[in-house]
């Protein structure tokens, strides 16, 4: 899965989205604790991304794929968060905004969730981070590229461990997703 792919099933099924927000959306609601269930995760991602209307099998089969996908980030032996963003050939200011669009659907996805418990302060501030980052704004005015790939890359791997983070402190209670809609 790469975020071409992704970007690609947003087009085809759900526009309003980039593949980047879907994919910060779907971490943040794993992230939070969503597992999707046996015959309900059809519905309850129709309610958060159609508006209740039905993805349709094509959609539902591509956005399952997905979903495991984003799964295999929370597993213990591979515990890592893979950004959905487009590749590093890709000019800066597309991946800087791929990001941002990565952290507002995290922040989305995270919020579709009901708190059961509150976060410890490293988890709140996390999730303050990824508010600010949802902001990115990489113009590029200053033509120190090396300068600006570094501090994207440091930026990138602070909201992955911010998302690990935010898993650690919620972990210990299995969250129900609340009846929210998105669009």
């Amino acid at each position: 899965m790469n975020y071409l792919q992704i970007n690609e099933f947003c087009r085809s099924f759900l526009p309003d989205l980039s593949g980047a927000e879907l994919a910060g959306m779907l971490h943040g609601l794993v992230g939070h604790g969503f597992v999707p269930e046996a015959g309900r995760w059809p519905q309850q991602m129709s309610d958060f991304l159609a508006n209740g209307e039905p993805l349709g099998k094509q959609a539902e089969d591509d956005l399952e794929q997905i979903i495991a996908f984003t799964q295999k980030d929370y597993q213990p032996e591979s515990f890592t968060i893979e950004l959905l963003i487009p590749e590093d050939d890709s000019p800066i200011d597309q991946r800087a905004q791929a990001l941002g669009e990565w952290c507002q659907g995290y922040l989305t996805g995270y919020g579709l969730i009901k708190q059961e418990k509150e976060l410890d302060d490293a988890a709140q501030e996390a999730l303050r981070d990824m508010s600010e980052i949802a902001k990115i704004d990489f113009s590029i005015e200053d033509d120190n590229s090396e300068e600006l790939e570094s501090a994207f890359m440091t930026i990138s791997e602070h909201v992955k461990m911010s998302a690990q983070i935010i898993f650690q402190s919620n972990k210990a209670v299995p969250m129900a997703p609340q009846n929210k809609k998105i669009h």
